[in-house]
């Protein structure tokens, strides 16, 4: 090939490449954006409170109303003198349910003659494309603490999550549960609070969706020492969004951690974003920890 015809087939390559004909090495290798969808429709939060006595165990579902799902959801626990034990705040398509659970007493022949109740909160609407509901077990073991961490499927993103303890009944409670900051997974954390040799183990959900413009938003940690006992934090979607799923992230000791108790975990409507509220088990403790509120917000 001579001179002159390298230069025309130069040429005309530049031009069929400007057209969109060709593609470079370099835009090949950069991936389309992800195309939100439209924002999700029939969007509510529908509450359900427990029966308020002094059972050892509460749990109770919201219900979501019919032609909508669970996008999201928490729990609040009302009462219990700080010997409330969270067990589970998790997703069913058609709602979601709250578990509680009474710190075994010295004496566990006795209870807690105080009443107490729980409630579940359930963000529902109508089901987006490409919804589904994953779920992920720890090894069940005897241990002072363990997590769980699950992940939504190539190409989606977290909306919620949630977490539920199995085995080792009024002794071990859910501390904390967080998604990352890419919102492609979510891990929780339960606890022995009382030791125990029983085998156990944590389970962490997640409601992972299609693009939709998911955001995570976090609130600055917030110290909680001395006589303080509890802690609360609240995380603010943008404007223009709504919340959906509510988390929270713990830092101190394994120790501390263990006996920490969320006991608000859930979304707002005015304003729109997540309320955490996390309570020390009994008297209190000596040591600082901190604690930082999550809420994934959507159009």
């Amino acid at each position: 090939m001579n001179t002159r015809q390298r230069r025309t087939l130069l040429g005309l390559t530049a031009v069929a490449t400007g057209m969109g004909l060709f593609t470079t090495a370099a835009q090949a290798a950069v991936p389309p954006p992800e195309a939100p969808q439209a924002p999700v429709a029939g969007y509510t939060i529908v509450s359900r409170a427990g029966v308020h006595n002094s059972s050892r165990t509460h749990s109770v579902l919201a219900r979501c109303p019919a032609g909508k799902v669970a996008l999201g959801g928490g729990v609040r626990i009302v009462g219990g003198q700080n010997r409330v034990l969270l067990r589970g705040s998790y997703p069913q398509r058609n709602g979601w349910v709250a578990v509680a659970q009474e710190l075994v007493p010295r004496d566990p022949g006795s209870g807690m003659r105080a009443a107490w109740h729980v409630v579940a909160h359930a963000v529902c609407a109508k089901a987006p494309a490409g919804l589904t509901y994953e779920a992920r077990t720890s090894a069940s073991t005897s241990g002072p603490w363990k997590t769980a961490q699950v992940f939504c499927p190539a190409g989606k993103r977290l909306l919620a999550a949630g977490g539920r303890m199995n085995g080792a009944d009024f002794k071990a409670g859910l501390n904390s549960v967080a998604a990352d900051s890419r919102l492609r997974s979510a891990t929780v954390r339960g606890g022995e609070a009382t030791p125990t040799s029983a085998l156990w183990s944590v389970t962490a959900y997640g409601v992972c969706t299609g693009p939709l413009g998911q955001t995570l938003r976090e609130s600055v940690w917030q110290a909680v020492s001395g006589a303080a006992q509890s802690g609360t934090a609240f995380a603010a979607c943008p404007r223009g969004t709504r919340a959906f799923g509510a988390g929270v992230r713990l830092s101190g000791n394994a120790g501390v951690l263990n006996r920490l108790v969320p006991v608000e975990l859930r979304s707002t409507v005015r304003p729109p974003g997540a309320r955490t509220t996390v309570s020390e088990l009994g008297s209190g403790l000596a040591a600082t920890w901190h604690l930082k509120a999550q809420v994934i917000c959507a159009p």
